[in-house]
């Protein structure tokens, strides 16, 4: 039977979702807790659900993938919270080679006779190589892109900061502080010099963080926003880059290489040669911050 990530790769590409979406299309986040690998069933649904009792995910990691199965269900805290206050879930156990996988990230539903056999998948984990000529590149890209989505509304502005509203009637990319905080080299059909990289913009008192895409001096695609709710610095995310056809159209995906104080969180991004586009952004809530 023949691997059916690639038909994942493209219902992710149909768009992204918000976290109200939470599962959609058999996508999941994958935590440790007290030692045991779990999905949450944030959504709970009447009848029957993806995290069942024998179902099959595809688990991505930190170090590589494969198989793993639910063992069974149990109640326990940490996946969400309501009025600062912890939920008990109920989470799906997965059993399965751990230390083929490193630490996990996400989960993809497979069919019961999913098999990674034959499999060209590639994987890399993408080490930052950002330096002063990152910035001589796209420093003056990244000014230009974040001056035209002031103008155009789509930069998000604090409503107590009278500055950057009123520079918004006559942005000047000068004026803005571009911070990069990673960066790296990737394999993306379409674009032969293709970077990946994530971007902190500043104006006045207002913020926004993206992962972009780019080509060479060239930036490609719009901003991935990535909200800073829970996460304090970029610096406590690993990025890795998995390619489940091996022809060049990896996704990339976001993890929290220790547990932090208030819980660790998981992104994942299409990466496309229209540019990359985010498709699961979740944390591990466990002081209730409900920053998500």
């Amino acid at each position: 039977m023949r691997p059916l990530l690639p038909l994942c790769l493209l219902l992710l590409g149909t768009g992204a979702w918000a976290q109200e979406d939470y599962g959609q299309k058999g996508i999941y986040p994958i935590y440790e807790v007290s030692g045991q690998w779990v999905v949450f069933d944030k959504r709970p649904v009447k009848g029957a659900t993806a995290l069942a009792a024998g179902s099959r995910f595809l688990v991505i990691g930190s170090e590589g993938s494969s198989v793993f199965d639910v063992a069974r269900t149990s109640g326990t805290y940490g996946g969400a919270c309501r009025g600062h206050k912890p939920l008990r879930l109920r989470a799906a156990l997965l059993k399965g080679p751990r230390s083929a996988v490193g630490r996990p990230i996400i989960g993809i539903r497979v069919a019961e006779r999913f098999t990674l056999k034959g499999s060209r998948a590639v994987y890399r984990r993408l080490p930052s190589k950002v330096g002063e000529a990152t910035y001589t590149a796209l420093d003056g890209a990244l000014r230009k892109a974040a001056a035209a989505d002031l103008e155009a509304g789509r930069f998000p502005l604090k409503s107590d900061d009278e500055a950057a509203h009123s520079a918004q009637q006559n942005p000047k990319p000068d004026k803005f502080q571009i911070k990069i905080d990673f960066g790296s080299d990737l394999p993306l059909k379409g674009l032969p010099n293709a970077f990946v990289l994530v971007e902190e913009s500043e104006v006045s008192a207002s913020s926004r963080r993206c992962l972009r895409l780019a080509d060479g001096g060239a930036l490609v695609g719009e901003c991935a926003e990535m909200p800073r709710a829970l996460m304090a610095e970029t610096a406590l995310l690993d990025f890795v880059a998995y390619d489940p056809s091996g022809a060049g159209s990896p996704f990339l995906l976001a993890y929290t290489k220790s547990t932090p104080l208030w819980g660790d969180e998981r992104w994942g991004f299409v990466l496309k040669p229209s540019g990359p586009r985010l498709f699961l952004k979740d944390a591990m809530d466990i002081r209730c911050r409900e920053g998500f």
